[in-house]
């Protein structure tokens, strides 16, 4: 595990590097040099390999190889006119539950939210079991193709960087064995919503609102206020509250449910202590000044654990 958990690591930090590497050189092979010597100071190569690389560029040149020229990136065209869109919706959890779930729930958004709507899942892919089942519900989120993007990661050490004298503590009490779990959680929310902002800026245009929600859940009722949001307020399930508010299914503008969505950061500042995810959720949202509103004509329920279940 720590040999795969490494050889991850070394390759993220090589795909950044080559995503942020660029060079002003005039010729393709002088570039090829460049990034070679620049690949090898960054620890990714030994100088052996850009020896190799060298080599081979004179074998080609020994041969007659002419190399093409660099093309140049085509003039910036006239900005064009932001497209406007009504809703993001981001998918998060265990990639289960995609036909039991969230095809419902995704059904009965499109009928009660008018307007275009995106999909992403940002779905983890690790299991606690490796069953015949998992598989199949694995396989069915890949083949799932009513998304714009479907992103699913393996579950990676994660620290969100509490501080060594921060007291914190879970009222009402949580398992232990669900704080890992939870930090997951949080991260990919946070993660979910980066993607989609990149894509808006990527493709030039812009959401109304965003909405949460999970693989393994249900949406059995919606408000006819949808059709009707406004600017600044998070509608929530006025359901497990367990403490706090419904940690489960959100919607709102972008803006507020930034600072929803967003809430991994916000652990490292030790803020506010109690960590118990509900709780944690409502006292976060109080003091970033974000109004929620608990709609009890909305409905979202868990589905069910059991042997005949999807999880």
């Amino acid at each position: 595990m720590d040999d795969e958990y490494q050889l991850y690591h070394q390759s993220a930090s090589f795909v950044r590097f080559l995503a942020s590497w660029s060079s002003p050189n005039p010729s393709l092979v002088g570039r090829i040099r460049e990034l070679a010597r620049d690949i090898s100071r960054g620890g990714f190569w030994k100088w052996k390999e850009v020896e190799i690389m060298d080599a081979w560029l004179e074998d080609l040149r020994s041969i007659g190889y002419k190399f093409p020229p660099i093309i140049k990136p085509p003039q910036k065209l006239p900005s064009t006119a932001v497209k406007q869109k009504r809703a993001a919706i981001c998918v998060t959890g265990i990639a289960e539950c995609i036909l039991e779930a969230w095809v419902p729930t995704y059904n009965v958004l499109r009928r009660r939210l008018p307007g275009e709507i995106d999909t992403f899942l940002f779905l983890s892919s690790s299991s606690s079991t490796q069953s015949v089942l998992s598989k199949i519900q694995l396989e069915q989120a890949r083949s799932y193709l009513n998304t714009t993007a479907t992103i699913l990661y393996e579950d990676r050490i994660i620290d969100p960087r509490i501080p060594s004298n921060c007291k914190t503590y879970y009222h009402p009490w949580m398992n232990q064995s669900h704080v890992i779990p939870y930090y997951q959680q949080l991260w990919a929310l946070a993660e979910c919503y980066d993607f989609i902002r990149e894509y808006e800026q990527k493709m030039n245009i812009r959401y109304d609102l965003l909405i949460r929600a999970r693989s393994d859940s249900t949406l059995a009722n919606v408000s006819t206020q949808l059709s009707n949001l406004n600017n600044f307020t998070i509608f929530i399930p006025d359901e497990n509250h367990f403490g706090g508010i419904n940690d489960r299914f959100a919607i709102g503008p972008m803006s507020a449910m930034e600072k929803y969505m967003k809430r991994w950061h916000q652990l490292k500042t030790c803020a506010i202590q109690n960590l118990h995810a509900e709780t944690f959720l409502k006292m976060l949202l109080i003091r970033l000044g974000v109004h929620v509103q608990q709609d009890r004509t909305l409905s979202y329920q868990e589905v069910r654990h059991g042997r005949d279940q999807c999880h």
